[in-house]
């Protein structure tokens, strides 16, 4: 090899500094897998760099064990005299492994490798030298340059290599590696460093990176893709000694395993192509010490295809809902701004196997039911898997994307955190109404998932039965609500004659009656009915003709309202929601409902419950005053009591119901 490479540490300057150990911190603690932080920052790096006269980028993931010879040439040639400060030194030992990120189709890392130095494209000194760099690509995935710390917390050394193939300043092809690491800040001779290092050639006492021959040199002494004319511009990205393979109950390393899943779950968007004409943008190659692993299809994928589906219904003209597909725009109406479209695909959703690794978030969210929406910018990257009200049906799912609009795509951007895998609108400034569009499009995302799941997005209750297209799961569900008819995904019969309901009294009574909408019922005392005979007195007794008449007593009174409604309670429970209306008098009363579980067919109540079975029970009762009441059988008034109730009971999507409703007076 030729000249050994130097290495540079940072001192502070007389006005301050960024220790490293602050842009260490700037991701700050997300909720997902550190590589899976890696895989979505390296990628979406990647896809920012696309040149724009390329139909996609390639982007090759590897990993490999350095063997004892090229670690020794890198130890004594490359990556010499570890600082204090920095765990490099114990991590270049034998069987240390490097895992790298290469893209082609990019611009490469060209403009002055020096930060004081002036120049249109200033690419190297971003990612190399300055932190927290704006971005400078219109629609791009990135937003606050702090993403190349995920490579720093990657790698156990702290140390990345950089190796770019660009144009430089003179129109020439150059080649530019230069390795950087992020330790402790220290004292040395009496000098405080801010444990910011560069490996390289010293020039005017700044760290220069390697260029031409010796830069092949050592791109080839780690075994790091060829980078010779001008179809491999690019860049690749090392990180030295990594510590973020993912837990495993096997104990095996599933680090690539991990990564394939990992790109197909945030990236799936540009690895597909759509007939109706938009053609891949990514492709990716997966190598583990030079040999390839398989990447998963996502339109195969049984937790991905549904997401995969709605997305070729997004690329086409809009054209409205049908049985299976709610494809809406979303708009904001002060002020009026188109905010973005949405498609949610509903289906059947596939079991899952039980899988006994670490997995990327969006498999991690979705391993019991798809009821998910992909959320994302013009960039196309997967920002996350916002999950929304689980589907009345359970054997049924839903999957949707949205993709904001291009002249709102500013404000989603602000609203995202340094990890890019949030949209935070309360993080959006106010000017410009930014803010107001990010909160209005993810209140319609939530209603419109709402009414994927069988509720409409206003008032938490089911649409009419011909628009929620379940076809005969839906004429399943019909049979738990009394009164409720089919036929589901069909078009209902042109009228419908008025069902009568039958009612079975509380306990207590004897007999059976009918009721109907619009009809009262009279409760009495303790169940005794109006009219009834008064305790003590016989049945053929008189009264005195002189005796003034008695008093007639009022006792409660109780009448249906329509049929009972499928609603999502305040704390996200699938209820029955049964609405009655009550007289009472100005009398205390005490509520009560019988929940019955019915045979198959309905035509009766069950005698014999299953072993091990528990029937529902109310969950809650909610009436004209403020108070929800949670108790099985409340008293309630004098005041505040007149008027509307509803009783709200558990959805068992495996037993048929029936509930009937009591007032006495208490």
């Amino acid at each position: 090899m030729g000249e050994v490479a130097a290495r540079y540490s940072e001192p502070y300057n007389p006005t301050g500094g960024l220790a490293a150990e602050g842009v260490l911190n700037q991701l700050g603690r997300p909720d997902i897998e550190a590589l899976e932080v890696l895989v979505r920052e390296a990628v979406q790096n990647c896809w920012d760099a696309k040149r724009p006269d390329v139909g996609k980028i390639q982007v090759e993931i590897g990993r490999r064990i350095l063997d004892d010879q090229r670690l020794a040439a890198v130890r004594q040639e490359f990556l010499v005299d570890p600082p204090p400060g920095l765990p490099l030194a114990e991590q270049l030992t034998p069987g240390m492994e490097i895992l790298y990120f290469a893209d082609f189709g990019t611009d490469g890392l060209g403009g002055p490798t020096r930060a004081d130095r002036p120049g249109m494209k200033r690419d190297f000194v971003d990612f190399v030298r300055n932190i927290g760099q704006p971005p400078d690509k219109d629609l791009g995935g990135g937003s606050f340059g702090y993403g190349k710390a995920a490579f720093y917390i990657a790698s156990r050394a702290r140390t990345i290599i950089v190796d770019t193939l660009c144009i430089n300043g003179d129109g020439q092809l150059e080649r530019r590696l230069l390795a950087c690491a992020l330790g402790e800040n220290f004292d040395e001779d009496g000098r405080p460093y801010t444990g910011r290092h560069w490996w390289g050639v010293i020039e005017d006492d700044v760290p220069e990176p390697l260029t031409g021959n010796r830069a092949n040199e050592v791109a080839e002494l780690l075994g790091l893709p060829d980078r010779s004319d001008i179809s491999e511009l690019g860049t690749t990205v090392v990180v030295v000694a990594p510590g973020v393979a993912p837990e495993s109950d096997d104990e095996k390393d599933r680090t690539l395993e991990f990564i394939a899943d990992a790109v197909i779950w945030n990236f799936w968007p540009r690895i597909i192509s759509t007939s109706g004409g938009v053609a891949r943008t990514m492709e990716f190659r997966l190598l583990e010490n030079g040999r390839p692993v398989r990447l998963p299809d996502p339109r195969t994928h049984p937790r991905l295809r549904g997401f995969v589906e709605a997305m070729d219904r997004l690329r086409e003209d809009p054209d409205g809902d049908d049985e299976l597909v709610l494809d809406r725009q979303i708009e904001c109406r002060r002020p009026m701004r188109s905010l973005g479209r949405i498609v949610i695909q509903k289906g059947p959703v596939a079991p899952l196997l039980p899988v006994k690794r670490a997995v990327p978030q969006g498999a991690r969210i979705t391993a019991d039911s798809v009821h998910h929406v992909a959320l994302m910018r013009n960039a196309e990257l997967v920002v996350k898997y916002l999950p929304g009200p689980s589907p009345i049906v359970g054997r049924l799912g839903y999957s949707g994307v949205f993709r904001c609009s291009v002249d709102v795509d500013e404000a989603f951007r602000r609203a995202e955190p340094p990890t890019h895998d949030d949209w935070i609108y309360r993080s959006v400034s106010r000017e410009d109404h930014q803010r107001t569009f990010v909160k209005v499009a993810l209140e319609r995302i939530a209603s419109l998932c709402r009414e994927a799941a069988g509720y409409n997005g206003a008032g938490g209750t089911v649409v009419d039965g011909d628009a929620v297209p379940l076809g005969e799961f839906a004429d399943s569900l019909a049979l738990l609500l009394p009164g409720a008819e089919g036929p589901g995904a069909r078009r209902p019969a042109a009228s419908t004659a008025k069902h009568v309901r039958k009612r079975r009294n509380a306990p207590g009574r004897a007999g059976v009656s009918k009721a109907s909408d619009g009809v009262w019922v009279s409760e009495g005392v303790g169940g005794a009915p109006q009219g009834g005979s008064s305790e003590g007195a016989s049945a053929g007794s008189t009264r005195d003709a002189d005796a003034p008449p008695p008093v007639r007593r009022r006792y409660p009174e109780l009448r249906s309202v329509g049929e009972p409604s499928l609603a999502i309670a305040n704390d996200g429970t699938a209820v029955v929601r049964y609405a009655f209306e009550l007289r009472t008098y100005g009398q205390r009363v005490a509520l009560d409902a019988r929940v019955e579980v019915m045979t198959n067919d309905g035509s009766q109540v069950e005698a014999d419950a299953p072993l091990g079975y528990s029937p529902p029970v109310v969950r809650s009762w909610s009436g004209p005053g403020p108070r929800e009441h949670h108790e099985g059988r409340p008293v309630v008034g004098p005041d505040d009591v007149d008027g509307r109730w509803y009783v709200e009971i558990p959805l068992r999507d495996e037993a048929m119901m029936r509930v009937d409703i009591s007032a006495v007076v208490a």
